[in-house]
C-alpha cells in the first residue's frame, strides 16, 4: 500500500470532533447534517395530474364525453365524474376521485361546447399518484449528508425550517515565507505576491467553511512559534502554507514536535505536493501546506478536505470520473500518485494543457480537473480512461 492510501486509511480512523447548532434552513446550504429527516407527508399528498388533459374513467375512453368542470392546480374537484364524463385538468391538480385516466389536450377533439373525445385510445394514465416519490415517515436525508441544492428543496418540501448540523470548526490561515508580499503590493527583486491564501480561502468558502486569515509570517523560528502560540488558543484548526518541507527555513515540522504535536504523516505520495504535514495535539489540528499553489491545491483537495469533512462528522466521497485520453502520456519515473491538471474538451476527451510543475499557478487557470496517474504507470496511450477528478 502506497503513502496515499495510507493517509486516506487513517483520515478514515479519524474521530469527529464536531459539535452541532441549530440554524435557519436559509443557512442549510453546504452545510453537514446531524439529524435524519423524515417526510412528514405522502408526496405527491393526493393523486395528481401530470399533463394539462381531461381526467375520466378509462373506460370510457372510445365514447364522447361530457365535460363537468374545470381543475386547475391547488383547486379541490367540486364535481363527481360519472359514466361518459370528464374533468379539464390542468399539470399539479387534484383529480377527481374514481378517475383512473387523463389523456393529454393535444389528445383531445372537442365534438361541442361542453364535449371531448380522445382521439389516443392508447394513452398512459398520466397521472402521479399519492405516495409514490416517498410516503409518511420515510427518512429522506440521512445524518451526515452535506446538503446540496436538491436536498434544501426536500428540506423544504417537508417544513424542514429548522435544522441541525455540525457547528462550523474555528480555522486559521497563517502564509510563512519571508519572500512573500500581499497581493495589493508591488514585488521589488527576491519578492512574490501571496497567492496561496486566496486560493486556499476560496476552496474553504466552497465547502461553506469561515476562515480566519492571520496575515504573513517571516521565516523565523521564534516568531513563527510565538505567532503559532496565539493563534492556536482561540482556533481549532491552524493551516499553514509553506514551511512543511524539508530546507533550511522549514520550520513547522520542528514547531510542531516542539509544542508536543502527533505528527500523523510529513509526505503524502502525491506528486505534486509531497511535503505536507498533517498534527493533532488534543482537540487542536494543524495542517502544513506546500508552499508552491498548485501542490497546495492538490494537499487541500485529496487530503485536507477530507479531514475536514471527517472531523465535522461526514465521510467525503470525490467525485472520480474515467475519462478517454486524447494524447499519449509518457514518463520515466513512476513511484508516486501523480496530479496532472487538465481541462475536459467537447468530445468527453481528457485534454492537456501547459503545465511546468508546482509553482505553475497559470495553469490552474485552464484546468477543469486533475488526472490522475497511478504509481507504477509510466505512459498511457491515446484513447484509453484516466480517472479524472473534477474541480
Amino acid at each position: 500500500m502506497g503513502q496515499f492510501e495510507e493517509i486516506q486509511n487513517i483520515i478514515k480512523n479519524l474521530s469527529p470532533v464536531f459539535k452541532t447548532e441549530v440554524i435557519d434552513l436559509s443557512k442549510a446550504f453546504g452545510r453537514i447534517l446531524q439529524e435524519d429527516i423524515f417526510a412528514d407527508g405522502d408526496m405527491p399528498p393526493f393523486h395528481k395530474s401530470a399533463v394539462d388533459g381531461f381526467a375520466c374513467h378509462s373506460e370510457d375512453l372510445a365514447n364522447e364525453l361530457e365535460v363537468q368542470e374545470t381543475i386547475q392546480a391547488g383547486a379541490v374537484p367540486a364535481k363527481t365524474v360519472g359514466k361518459n364524463q370528464c374533468s379539464k385538468i390542468m399539470t399539479g391538480a387534484m383529480i377527481p376521485a374514481g378517475c383512473d385516466c387523463v389523456f393529454m389536450v393535444e389528445d383531445a377533439e372537442m365534438t361541442g361546447e361542453n364535449n371531448v373525445k380522445c382521439t389516443n385510445l392508447n394513452t398512459r394514465k398520466n397521472i402521479c399518484y399519492q405516495g409514490e416519490d416517498y410516503k409518511t415517515g420515510e427518512i429522506l436525508i440521512h445524518k451526515g449528508t452535506i446538503v446540496n441544492v436538491s436536498q434544501m428543496a426536500v428540506l423544504a418540501g417537508v417544513g424542514k425550517t429548522k435544522v441541525r448540523v455540525s457547528a462550523l470548526p474555528k480555522i486559521a490561515l497563517i502564509a510563512t515565507g519571508s519572500e512573500l508580499l500581499e497581493p495589493h503590493e508591488k514585488p521589488q527583486p527576491g519578492k512574490i505576491r501571496n497567492s496561496n491564501s486566496s486560493q486556499l480561502i476560496s476552496q474553504l468558502q466552497k465547502m461553506n467553511f469561515n476562515v480566519n486569515y492571520i496575515g504573513l509570517a517571516n521565516d523565523n523560528f521564534k516568531e513563527l512559534t510565538r505567532l503559532f502560540t496565539e493563534t492556536l488558543k482561540n482556533h481549532d484548526i491552524v493551516i499553514f502554507t509553506g514551511g512543511a518541507s524539508v530546507g533550511d527555513f522549514d520550520f513547522i515540522p520542528e514547531i510542531l514536535k516542539q509544542q508536543g504535536f502527533e505528527i500523523f504523516w510529513n509526505r503524502t505520495g502525491m506528486k505534486p505536493g509531497n511535503p505536507m504535514t498533517f498534527s493533532k495535539k488534543g482537540d487542536k489540528y494543524v495542517f502544513g501546506l506546500s508552499g508552491n499553489p498548485v501542490s497546495s491545491l492538490v494537499q487541500f483537495e485529496l487530503i485536507a478536505k477530507p479531514v475536514l469533512y471527517q472531523l465535522s462528522g461526514t465521510e467525503y466521497h470525490p467525485m472520480r470520473i474515467k475519462v478517454p485520453l486524447s494524447f499519449d502520456f509518457k514518463q520515466r519515473k513512476a513511484d508516486r500518485l501523480i496530479l496532472i491538471p487538465v481541462t475536459i474538451n467537447n468530445n468527453g476527451e481528457v485534454e492537456s494543457i501547459p503545465f511546468n510543475g508546482s509553482a505553475h499557478i497559470n495553469s490552474l487557470v485552464f484546468a477543469s480537473a486533475l488526472m490522475e496517474v497511478q504509481p507504477g504507470q509510466t505512459e498511457i496511450n491515446r484513447g484509453e480512461n484516466v480517472y479524472v477528478r473534477p474541480l
